[in-house]
C-alpha cells in the first residue's frame, strides 16, 4: 500500500506582510514589531472565525491550514477587508498582506510546514501583489461556483526549476470596487451605482443583483447566459454584482470587447472592467463587432 493513501488533503494559507523591511526603518524595530504583532491577531482571528489555525509564525509570515476551500478563500478575503478596514486612515500602520492557497497532501505533525503543499502556497504567496490572492488551479478546482465564477486566471508559472513543475495562479477578487480594468484607470462616470445590471442574449436574459450577486455567460450549458458559439469559451465571462457597482472578468481564449452606446470601446484579455450606462459586450471576437452574437447589457 502506498503511504501517501492514509495523507489527507488540506488548504494550506501563506501569508506575509508587505513592506515590512520599509516598517521597521521608518518606526524602529520595537513598534514594527507590536503593528506585525496586531496584524497577525487579526489574520488569527479571520482564520479561526473560518475554521482554520495558524501553525506557524515566522517574522513577518504566516502559515495556516484549513480542511475546506471555500472556508479558505473566505479567510483569505475577510484578512484583506479587514485590515483595509483597521488601517486605512493611519499611514504610519498601513498594513498590507500577499497571500497564496494550494490544495494538496498534508501530513500530520511536524512534516506539514515542511511539505511540498506548504511549498507551494508560499510560491504562490511570493508571487502575489500587495491587498491580493494567489489560489492554485487545485484550490479553484475544489471552489463552488460562486468563488469559481469571479476568480480570475492570472498565468501558468513555473514553480521549480528543477523538475520544471508549473501551476495556474488565479487571484480570488475580494474587493470588486478595488479592480481596475482599462490600462489601469476606471471611466470617470463609473462613480454612479444602480440596483440592477441586465444582460441578454437571443430572447433570453439575466438580472444581477443584491439577490443575485454572480453570474458566467459562456459556451457551456452551465452558464447562467449561454452563447453557443465557437469564438466563446466554455466559460467566458462572469459578472459580479457588488454595493451597486457591475464588474465582468473575461475569462476566456480569444477576449471580449465592451462597447458603450456612445461608441466607446474597451477590450479585455483575462482582465475585468466595471460597467455602466448600456452598450453590448463581444465575446470572443476583437476586430469585427457586427456579429450575431452580441450581449446587450443595461445598468438600470
Amino acid at each position: 500500500m502506498s503511504p501517501n493513501l492514509d495523507i489527507e488533503h488540506r488548504v494550506i494559507m501563506s501569508a506575509d506582510v508587505v513592506g515590512s523591511t520599509a516598517l521597521y526603518e521608518s518606526v524602529g524595530d520595537e513598534r514594527a514589531q507590536q503593528i506585525v504583532a496586531d496584524c497577525f491577531e487579526t489574520v488569527k482571528s479571520s482564520c479561526s472565525e473560518h475554521k482554520g489555525h495558524v501553525i506557524a509564525e515566522v517574522g513577518d509570515e504566516l502559515m495556516a491550514v484549513f480542511s475546506d476551500t471555500t472556508e479558505a478563500a473566505s479567510a483569505a478575503s475577510d484578512i484583506h477587508a479587514n485590515l483595509n478596514e483597521k488601517y486605512k486612515d493611519d499611514d504610519d500602520r498601513n498594513i498590507r498582506m500577499r497571500i497564496g492557497l494550494h490544495y494538496g497532501p498534508a501530513p500530520a505533525g511536524g512534516q506539514l510546514l515542511m511539505s511540498e503543499t506548504s511549498k507551494i502556497a508560499k510560491w504562490a504567496a511570493s508571487n502575489a501583489k500587495p491587498e491580493q490572492t494567489l489560489a492554485t488551479g487545485s484550490v479553484i478546482d475544489e471552489l463552488p461556483r460562486l468563488y469559481r465564477a469571479v476568480a480570475r486566471y492570472v498565468d501558468d508559472e513555473t514553480w521549480n526549476f528543477v523538475s520544471l513543475e508549473h501551476f495556474e495562479l488565479h487571484e480570488i477578487i475580494w474587493d470588486v470596487e478595488s479592480i481596475t480594468a482599462y490600462n489601469g484607470e476606471q471611466p470617470l462616470r463609473d462613480a454612479q451605482s444602480y440596483k440592477t445590471v441586465e444582460f441578454s442574449y437571443g430572447g433570453a436574459s439575466v438580472v444581477l443583483d443584491t439577490a443575485r450577486p454572480v453570474i458566467s455567460i459562456g459556451r457551456g450549458s452551465g452558464n447562467d447566459l449561454v452563447v453557443k458559439k465557437d469564438l466563446v469559451s466554455r466559460q467566458h465571462l462572469s459578472a459580479q454584482f457588488s454595493r451597486g457597482r457591475c464588474t465582468i472578468t473575461d475569462n476566456s481564449t480569444n477576449g471580449t470587447v465592451i462597447i458603450m452606446d456612445d461608441g466607446e470601446r474597451f477590450e479585455l484579455k483575462r482582465d475585468s472592467f466595471r460597467l455602466m450606462g448600456s452598450g453590448t459586450i463581444v465575446p470572443g471576437h476583437a476586430e469585427d463587432e457586427k456579429l450575431d452574437f452580441v450581449i446587450n447589457f443595461r445598468c438600470e
